[in-house]
């Protein structure tokens, strides 16, 4: 069971790292590590302490739970919650609107 956990965990650094435009040298460093270390954890065959996960996360800038759990709706809500909370209101107003405009236009098109 562990080494699916370390699996799991690996493709979700993996998968995160790539949406956010990082390689695993500047990820590596973000998080204050090596990038062999990166990569060891990206192919699941290296264990984190919790605060090297939420260091990962911090990086990454997502909920640490997306990285436990193949599909989280949850995480990923609490991932977009955390990227809006110091937004002004104006800010905020703007991304109801765009949702809207997204739901509008992608509404039963296999989307969720």
């Amino acid at each position: 069971m562990e080494t699916s956990l370390l699996a799991v965990i690996g493709n979700n650094v993996k998968k995160y790292r790539d949406r956010a435009g990082l390689t695993q040298a500047e990820l590596a460093e973000r998080v204050g590590v090596g990038t062999a270390f990166v990569s060891r954890v990206e192919r699941g065959q290296k264990r984190m302490r919790l605060e090297t996960v939420l260091a990962f996360a911090d990086a990454l800038q997502i909920s640490a739970g997306l990285l436990f759990y193949e599909e989280n709706r949850d995480a990923q809500l609490q991932t977009l919650v955390r990227m809006l909370e110091d937004q002004p209101p104006e800010f905020i107003d703007g991304v109801i609107a765009l949702v809207r405009v997204c739901l509008e236009n992608f509404e039963g098109r296999g989307t969720d």
